[in-house]
């Protein structure tokens, strides 16, 4: 199976993807995310958003809250 890789939006449109893939248990992988979210955010390093990607593909974006969980 696919590991799950963290992309990075620093400022709109520059991205970097996570040096470390995130596994391949996507509740574990959504969790590391948020965590990483949080952490920079914290820190007050610039970050838009964060993307869980899989085989190349965005699976969802986290900027506070997961763009799947939006209503």
């Amino acid at each position: 199976m696919t590991p799950f890789i963290l992309s990075i939006e620093t400022t709109a449109g520059q991205t970097f993807q996570h040096g470390y893939h995130l596994g391949t248990d996507e509740r574990l992988a959504r969790q590391i995310a948020e965590e990483k979210f949080h952490m920079r955010v914290a820190a007050r390093i610039p970050t838009v958003t964060v993307a869980l990607m899989r085989a190349g593909k965005i699976v969802d974006v986290f900027d506070g809250e997961w763009q799947s969980e939006r209503a």
